[in-house]
């Protein structure tokens, strides 16, 4: 397999972030702001998976695409383990590289949960040739895009944090189910 870019779509982990905000309103305006919490809810309803097709429909051919892969339950780490799959490839993201929203790390710090392991519904996971590009012209069309890693020939999936290298497993639920 060619060498792509790993392109990621909205934000780890915002629409678990979001239903547990909503159910759990109460003991979570105990310990942070309303704003915090209402943009939660706001940011977990968002969905640009339909802006995202669309955009795909129209100008999907110029930036060499082999895989999409919609990422909901199990989250970011379930959808990349997946996309490694079903591109049958290995690959490596920088965890710093994954879009997150400040919010869904505080809701998610407060109940110890992974955010990358957490629902995340209308969030894509793309491998483009030109993912640089990709990434650019969806953020100018609207779509919050980042390149958030590649393939490589080797099978291992490995997270990079700084230093740090963790291998991918294959994930099994949804950190939601916590909560």
């Amino acid at each position: 397999m060619k060498a792509y870019q790993i392109v990621m779509t909205g934000f780890a982990g915002v629409s678990g972030a979001g239903l547990i905000a909503e159910k759990k309103i109460g003991e979570l305006r105990k310990r942070f702001p309303v704003f915090l919490i209402r943009n939660a809810v706001i940011d977990g309803q968002r969905n640009y998976g339909e802006d995202l097709l669309s955009f795909l429909k129209e100008n999907g051919n110029d930036y060499e695409i082999a895989e999409l892969e919609r990422v909901g339950e199990g989250g970011v780490f379930k959808g990349l383990w997946n996309l490694g799959e079903s591109a049958d490839t290995g690959f490596s993201v920088d965890l710093k590289s994954i879009p997150i929203k400040q919010e869904t790390v505080e809701i998610c710090n407060y109940f110890d949960i992974n955010p990358y392991e957490l629902y995340s519904d209308g969030v894509f996971l793309i491998l483009a040739r030109d993912g640089y590009t990709l990434a650019e012209d969806l953020e100018r069309s609207g779509i919050p895009a980042a390149v958030i890693g590649r393939t490589h020939p080797l099978k291992k999936r490995v997270v990079c944090n700084n230093d740090e290298e963790r291998f991918l497993e294959p994930r099994r639920g949804d950190s939601l189910v916590n909560v």
